[in-house]
């Protein structure tokens, strides 16, 4: 019989998931459920009216209907939803179906509820897990240092559909050079990456909200901001000099705990150079001086430095890029991701 997982997405996935199976775009937001059915687990995704309705409410609430799923399927995996784990782990104190977190988040939740009630109830949540998979390797860190057992602590580097991304696009008309950023999380430092170009002959696009730019009262004349969708995104990408992906400081909690994990693995398997202030959550990933440049956060001087030095020597900045495309390819694909995330479901939901 096949494994039964039911996958809860911390955002809707309807869309992207009907645009994946047309081919429009890759499969990078549905954490492998896509590449399930070739290891024999049925997954499939919790969406409907009851769950956006409570998603208007309020995001802890977005995953209770699971409560009338629990009989259907071995395993859930989470990247959402602590309070739905509490009820089913800590109130219900049911055994069955495996409930596995997927970790974008847990490292700020517990920084930031430290005491009281709420950070009593999180941490019960958290240590009720039968396992924590973490796409990063300081997360797994810090969740071993506040006591997590190791056979609960899985560190599991993500992976993109290589082949979609380096595979042939259709260009989009852009007269000239310009370098790229793109994130809609709200951990981007926007802010700091528009001040460094401000006075250089550069043009820049980034693909943002409106939220991601509400502190910035005006934008220079070689700077565009534009919500470009998802299948514009991959030739804006293969279409720049290079990419920028500027965050704010990760000791500040802003934004998930793995703000730029993403925009990185798409634009490196674009065969692009990266600049990027974010250190500890790219490690394992991304190698200074071999993938791109890492600056400090915050630092416009710094910033503008690195930007120049990457435009002012294109054979730098595509040798890094084919680097970079290289380490996607060898070791940060979906096919690795997800072959790896079954072995996890399968190790968890036969104890």
């Amino acid at each position: 019989m096949n494994l039964r997982v039911l996958y809860l997405y911390a955002g809707p996935r309807r869309k992207i998931y009907d645009d994946y199976k047309a081919g429009k775009i890759p499969g990078i937001d549905l954490a492998g459920l896509h590449r399930m059915a070739s290891y024999d687990i049925d997954a499939t995704f919790l969406e409907n009216r009851m769950t956006e309705f409570l998603r208007r409410i309020s995001f802890n609430l977005v995953q209770l209907p699971v409560l009338f799923r629990l009989k259907s399927c071995d395993v859930i995996f989470a990247g959402s939803g602590t309070v739905t784990l509490f009820i089913v782990k800590c109130v219900l104190r049911l055994k069955k179906p495996k409930w596995i977190i997927y970790n974008t988040y847990l490292s700020r939740l517990l920084k930031q509820n430290t005491k009281g009630w709420k950070a009593w109830v999180i941490r019960k949540a958290i240590f009720s897990a039968d396992a924590i998979i973490s796409p990063s390797l300081s997360q797994s860190k810090f969740l071993a240092s506040v006591g997590l057992p190791a056979e609960k602590n899985y560190y599991l580097p993500y992976g993109v559909e290589y082949d979609f991304f380096y595979r042939d696009t259709d260009s989009i008309n852009m007269s000239g050079r310009y370098i790229f950023s793109a994130g809609r999380d709200i951990g981007r430092d926007y802010k700091t990456l528009i001040e460094a170009v401000r006075d250089l002959p550069i043009k820049l696009i980034i693909s943002a909200l409106p939220r991601n730019l509400n502190i910035i009262t005006e934008l220079p004349s070689n700077v565009t901001v534009s919500p470009f969708d998802p299948a514009q995104m991959v030739q804006m990408l293969k279409n720049s000099a290079f990419v920028v992906i500027p965050t704010i400081p990760e000791d500040e909690m802003v934004g998930s705990d793995c703000s730029g994990q993403y925009a990185l693995l798409r634009s490196m398997a674009c065969g692009k150079a990266v600049i990027t202030s974010s250190r500890s959550t790219l490690a394992g990933y991304f190698m200074d001086g071999r993938h791109g440049l890492i600056v400090a956060p915050r630092d416009v001087a710094r910033l503008k430095e690195a930007i120049m030095s990457l435009w002012t020597d294109p054979a730098k900045a595509k040798e890094m890029g084919e680097n970079a495309r290289q380490n996607v390819k060898n070791r940060f694909t979906i096919e690795i991701f997800s072959r790896r995330l079954a072995e996890i479901f399968r190790e968890i939901a036969e104890g």
